[in-house]
């Protein structure tokens, strides 16, 4: 990457990537081959728009260049790498009460239930566009454009055991929980509950995609939550890192029962004017939104317990540190929080025989000091003779 290639605020900032003059890059190459008409094999994949519900905007994702379904299969890419792929799902547009399907999402519905891609054919009312826009949830969007017709010219591969679930008209929970458990990963089931597949019948309706990433890590964490419980108690004090896209976890896991307290620290370049947000649920869970963190408290505590469940065999007590650091100047979705949280708990743990050993060895690798993160926390300011 050159020097042309940052504006003149990245530059000043020092950033190792700019999205403003990349995005316009891409922008450039996209637009310049895109037509009215798209047509081709492309992943199933729908998006819904949360603005005005239940009156919004849904339709297909229709690939028009080298892409990826799941943002998941993005971990390991850089920022550049990672708007180019996003950027080759083209967005068609129309119109729908979440609870009135029209013929458009009756076809979507079929298409989203397929683990292959789907052959289609779109004519939208004007040639898609780039639109910019950063979230902290979605991943980066590619062009949009109202959907004038769609047509489905190839069949969907579809599991018997999801055409069954959708047949047997099971809660959405219940059936997202089932498929999951038989090996269908949160991506996949984003999609049928956002696509309104799931459900009981009275039940069904498009659900906004952002609301359905979170539901979706909500109920499938809660799930594996309750397999954690039954386990024993970790007997030492473990220490879990991962660092990627200048987001950096520290995951602690403490003996105890199964607890969790997750900070979420938006580092400056002078650590100690950091913002720091904490929030926590005990072994009985939690019944409110986390408002401090929204989809990432979430997607962490399901990367982190899954890791528990299947990595570690043990339940325990959990401090999640993330630290966003100032080069992560393009959001590019809560997968990113979900995967960083995963690898972590994927690599070898480091081991301790008591409290301040673990935290010696966490705040070696942190740039927010101990001090502010122990004057928030509700887990590590609690005294148990297991820490001595």
């Amino acid at each position: 990457m050159g020097a042309d290639d940052f504006c003149i605020n990245c530059k000043r900032q020092g950033r190792v990537f700019c999205p403003h003059i990349n995005s316009l890059y891409i922008k450039t190459a996209l637009e310049a081959n895109l037509k009215e008409d798209v047509s081709g094999p492309s992943p199933p994949n729908v998006f819904i728009g949360h603005f005005g519900y239940p009156n919004l905007n849904y339709g297909p994702m229709i690939a028009v260049g080298d892409t990826v379904d799941n943002p998941s299969k993005l971990y390991g890419l850089g920022f550049e790498d990672i708007v180019k792929k996003m950027s080759s799902l083209v967005r068609g547009q129309s119109k729908a009460n979440a609870k009135m399907p029209t013929r458009i999402h009756e076809g979507l519905k079929e298409t989203v239930m397929s683990v292959k891609s789907v052959d289609m054919e779109a004519k939208f009312s004007h040639k898609p566009l780039m639109r910019s826009s950063l979230d902290s949830v979605l991943q980066p969007m590619g062009p949009v454009a109202p959907l004038k017709e769609l047509r489905i010219t190839g069949n969907a591969a579809i599991p018997r055991i999801v055409d069954n679930l959708v047949d047997d008209k099971i809660g959405a929970a219940d059936a997202s929980i089932e498929l999951f458990g038989r090996g269908f990963d949160s991506h996949y089931l984003t999609k049928l509950l956002s696509a309104g597949v799931l459900g009981k019948k009275n039940n069904q309706r498009l659900v906004p995609t952002r609301w359905a990433i979170t539901a979706t890590d909500d109920m499938l964490s809660k799930a594996v939550i309750e397999k954690v419980k039954e386990l024993p108690s970790v007997e030492e004090f473990l220490v879990f890192t991962n660092e990627y896209l200048f987001n950096h976890f520290e995951v602690l896991v403490m003996p105890g029962n199964f607890e969790y307290e997750q900070f979420e620290a938006a580092v400056s370049e002078k650590a100690e004017e950091s913002h720091v947000s904490e929030d926590w649920e005990g072994f009985d869970g939690r019944t409110k939104y986390s408002e401090a963190q929204g989809g990432g408290y979430y997607a962490a505590r399901f990367g982190i317990t899954e890791g528990l469940l299947k990595k570690v065999k043990k339940q325990g007590r959990v401090v999640l540190f993330r630290e966003i650091l100032p080069d992560y100047n393009l959001p590019v979705g809560v997968w990113e929080v979900r995967e960083n949280a995963r690898h972590a708990m994927q690599n070898i743990p480091r081991r301790f025989e008591n409290l301040q050993q673990a935290l010696g060895d966490i705040f070696t690798r942190l740039r927010v000091s101990r001090r502010i993160y122990l004057s928030k926390s509700r887990v590590l300011r609690q005294r148990r003779l297991t820490e001595f």
